[in-house]
């Protein structure tokens, strides 16, 4: 699939070590943020729910509905984000997994984690996205989604926030393949070594960091702030 360039504006260049005796750090150019559990609080609450429904626990319907940590080329939600499928399918291809776990689906676990409401917006990440750009560096969104979700994203966040907006289903490709962290760096035009990333699920942090990527596990956001202003500072 072609990439589309992005232009990349006048950069800051963020200060580096005056230490003669380390090797200079190439500078940061561009800061990029994952969607759900960085710009928005996550889904975490919705499936504890729907796993209490079922008696079992939080990590084992995660699994089930969301599909395992490592990427695969067969789970229905793996498969939607990539937009192979639509999100209307999902539910009824997660039969077999939910017989491998031994649970019994209701039908309406899928509508439930994508019902509108569930999720709230960490405004404090969107200003200091905004402030990211005022001070010259590029900024990306890096997520796994799918086409139907794409409305809603944008209403709850401004696209125009990001130089470059990546989305899974767009690409057809979802972290943590390697691929669609090659395509993000190759649409802000920068070399890896010189992005940072924010995801708050550790699966998807091997790959850049592997690529040359400088990366935030995100818990608490505040935290996490707090550590992207310490690295842009070095």
């Amino acid at each position: 699939m072609p990439v589309p360039r992005c232009t990349a504006r006048t950069t800051f260049q963020p200060h580096t070590s005056t230490d003669s005796m380390a090797e200079p750090q190439p500078p940061i150019r561009a800061v990029v943020f994952d969607f759900g559990g960085v710009l928005i609080t996550s889904i975490s609450s919705q499936l504890s729910e729907i796993a209490a429904t079922h008696g079992v626990d939080t990590a084992v319907m995660h699994e089930l509905l969301l599909g395992p940590r490592a990427s695969g080329p067969d789970h229905p939600w793996h498969r939607a984000e990539r937009g192979e499928i639509p999100t209307s399918e999902i539910q009824e291809l997660l039969e077999p997994w939910a017989d491998e776990q031994g649970v019994r689906l209701s039908g309406d676990e899928i509508d439930r984690l994508l019902a509108p409401g569930g999720y709230t917006v960490i405004d404090s990440m969107a200003d200091r996205i905004r402030r990211l750009r005022e001070d010259g560096y590029l900024t990306g969104l890096l997520t796994n989604t799918f086409a139907e979700f794409q409305p809603t994203m944008q209403r709850d966040i401004d696209f125009a926030l990001f130089d470059v907006v990546v989305e899974s289903f767009a690409v057809g490709a979802r972290k943590p393949e390697r691929v669609i962290y090659e395509i993000a760096a190759e649409m802000l035009d920068v070399d890896h070594d010189q992005i940072v990333y924010l995801d708050d699920f550790d699966q998807n942090l091997d790959e850049p960091i592997a690529l040359g990527w400088t990366t935030i596990l995100v818990g608490d956001h505040d935290e996490a702030l707090r550590e992207l202003d310490d690295l842009l500072a070095r």
